[in-house]
């Protein structure tokens, strides 16, 4: 049978001359459903963003319903806007749905191919696998049959940007980080990360909070070029736009934030009086990041002059306010209220605040910026004696790339991780960890004033040079920071360590500083107990009390604070004690404190290690027992467990293992001839 003529349409059905209706594009498809769902017309932009769904209508219904509900979306003159480019929850919990109903086989091949890229061919699978190819055609037929994959020409490809993001997320960070550098080893193969940036390239302002400096995602840019260190370039992007006509109010407000958060890690004024413009002008509206910040930036600025009142207040009112900001943006102020609750040694709150953060960050659909929660805990745990879990936190931090690091955070954790060496002895790894530090610093890595980098600069000089070394460092480089108040809220023991090197080197104005700062901060705090213990501990010092002493082992907090008191007191009780018993405490070689020392030593709840430490300078159980205000009876109970911990039989050897994890606490020790002088 001869075939039908075609006519123009090329349908050999249709008549010739008949009307024909043009076929709707992908754009028609994606705009109607966002109206049906919307229930108005739609911007460009948004149909622009649907395109992630690559067309899939239950996608794009969620996309729409997600956008409406978490506030992304307003209409303006009967067209429904963007405002904020964002993935809503709905998507991603819709693009994790598609991916649990699949079988842990094909789960498997999913994640793998992700790493490799959007498109990608069977043979990289199979090689990352380690399988052939032909023991995999089952399971690409399930991921193909499921619509998450297609095939295009000669290739495999994920069908839509939102999927095929979502299963990289499902990728648990640090094996995602894995899979990638075996991709990268793959022949021919490009890093991941290439690909990425080819996608937002493609979609410059679907990834709304990049961090690569190239990327162009219109004001959050800046905050993008903040988080990475590039403080100054950040500030300036958002001034240009906030000098662009015609701005809408949610890329104003994003900029006035970027400005007011840039400009206070580089310690500029203008921080603090564009945040009082704006609480003053128009106050805390819904939404509005640039109030958020200035909140932040007023809390972070009380609580460096010292008033701590003020700064817990406002700290407190910004993470309430910014309970509905974007996690980007939220984070900021749950982990400068979490640093203030840490410093106050309310450990559990600041932790949850951190928790809290990384969950805001880890729920985008691409992660971005988890080093900052981790740099945070490192801070957190080394406050609270967890060396081990702050250690491990702070390599996270440092080890962290492509979106999830934080430049600007990098040398904080740099900074946790020599103290930490310090405390355990390993003064190569401190040094070393500390010139990282300046490195960062030095190469704009880093702004953020924190008497946290100089602290670390003189401890480790101190430990490796001596005490002379640290204080002409502290006149030469670091003068203001004796009188620096926030060192004292950061750092209890920072007060009796200054006071101890001060009288070594024989340095009264250096104690009077210390003395009468750390005694106005009392002052100004009236009820505030560690402020008023740093207060007790470096006067206690000073005047060599050793009731004073004995009060700061058994009520401070702070472990180093405690160490440190133990080994002054034990100084002033070995004085007046017999050559035998002077002979049996005697602290070693602040060398000798191990990672093994440490690790035996944190075994002992904080109640044993006080009782530890009271036995070690020479009290009985009777007055130890008024100390920690229990039984001599429980204090007996304590000191049995302690033994067992220990491996040990006598109060001589458990006084000795005091003094030695006291000595590397205090970071040097004066030898006999420098004594003398």
């Amino acid at each position: 049978m001869p075939a039908k003529p075609r006519n123009q349409t090329g349908n050999p059905d249709v008549p010739a001359g008949a009307p024909t209706r043009a076929r709707p594009s992908h754009e028609d498809v994606r705009r109607k459903v966002l109206v049906d769902v919307l229930g108005a017309d739609v911007g460009p932009e948004i149909v622009d963003f649907a395109a992630g769904t690559g067309g899939d209508p239950h996608l794009l219904t969620e996309l729409a319903l997600g956008l409406a509900e978490e506030g992304l979306v307003e209409e303006r003159d009967g067209v429904v806007r963007l405002t904020e480019r964002r993935v809503p929850l709905r998507v991603r919990t819709a693009a994790g749905r598609e991916l649990g109903g699949l079988s842990a086989a094909c789960q498997q091949f999913l994640k793998v191919a992700a790493v490799l890229g959007r498109t990608f061919v069977l043979e990289d699978v199979s090689s990352m696998l380690d399988r052939p190819s032909a023991s995999l055609l089952a399971t690409l037929d399930e991921a193909l049959v499921s619509g998450i994959l297609v095939e295009v020409e000669h290739e495999l490809a994920f069908r839509s940007d939102f999927l095929f993001l979502g299963v990289l997320d499902s990728i648990p960070a640090s094996a995602r980080g894995a899979l990638q550098r075996e991709a990268t080893e793959l022949p021919g193969k490009r890093p991941q990360e290439n690909e990425e940036h080819l996608w937002t390239a493609e979609h410059p302002a679907d990834m709304c909070y990049a961090v690569e400096e190239g990327e162009d995602c219109g004001c959050s840019r800046a905050h993008g070029l903040i988080m990475n260190g590039k403080a100054a370039a950040g500030v300036h992007v958002a001034e240009s736009v906030l000098a662009s006509p015609g701005i809408s109010p949610t890329v104003r407000r994003d900029a006035e934030a970027s400005v007011i958060l840039g400009s206070f890690l580089l310690g500029q004024e203008k921080a603090v009086e564009l945040s009082e413009r704006i609480l003053r002008e128009r106050g805390t509206r819904p939404g509005d990041i640039a109030a958020l910040m200035a909140l932040t930036t007023l809390s972070n600025e009380s609580w460096r002059a010292g008033d701590l009142a003020e700064g817990l207040n406002l700290g407190r009112t910004a993470v309430q306010y910014g309970a509905d900001a974007a996690p980007v943006w939220r984070l900021h102020a749950q982990l400068a209220l979490a640093g203030k609750l840490a410093n106050l040694r309310e450990f559990g709150t600041a932790e949850s605040l951190i928790d809290d953060a990384d969950a805001g960050l880890r729920g985008l659909l691409t992660p971005v910026w988890t080093a900052a929660p981790a740099a945070m805990r490192a801070r957190i745990f080394l406050q609270s004696g967890r060396l081990g879990d702050a250690r491990r936190q702070a390599e996270a931090a440092t080890v962290a790339r492509e979106r999830e690091a934080v430049p600007m955070l990098r040398p904080l954790a740099s900074s946790v991780l020599g103290t930490i060496s310090l405390y355990l002895g390993d003064l190569p790894a401190a040094i070393e960890h500390v010139r990282r530090m300046h490195a960062d610093l030095a190469n704009g890595q880093a702004v953020l004033r924190s008497a946290q980098y100089a602290w670390t600069d003189i401890l480790v000089t101190a430990k490796k040079d001596g005490p002379r070394a640290a204080a002409e460092l502290l006149s030469y480089k670091y003068g203001h920071l004796p009188t620096w108040r926030s060192l004292y809220i950061e750092d209890p023991s920072s007060a009796a360590f200054l006071v101890r090197l001060a009288r070594d080197v024989g340095d009264s104005s250096l104690k009077r500083s210390v003395l009468d700062t750390v005694d106005g901060l009392v002052s100004d705090n009236p009820g505030i107990s560690i402020v008023a213990l740093t207060a007790l501990h470096a006067n206690a010092l000073a005047d060599s009390d050793p009731a004073a002493l004995a009060h700061i082992i058994a009520e401070s907090p702070a472990p180093v604070s405690v160490a440190l008191a133990t080994e002054e007191l034990a100084k002033l009780y070995a004085a007046q004690a017999p050559a035998r018993w002077r002979r049996a405490v005697s602290p070693q070689s602040a060398d000798a404190v191990s990672l093994g020392n440490f690790t035996c030593w944190a075994r002992l709840s904080e109640m044993e290690r006080r009782i530890s430490y009271l036995v070690s300078v020479g009290l009985t159980n009777r007055q130890i027992a008024r100390r920690v205000h229990l039984s001599a009876h429980t204090v007996n109970y304590h000191l049995r467990k302690v033994y067992r911990k220990l491996g040990i039989n006598t109060r001589v050897e458990l006084a000795r293992q005091a003094a030695t994890y006291s000595s590397g606490a205090a970071l040097y020790t004066l030898d006999d001839e420098e004594s003398d002088t």
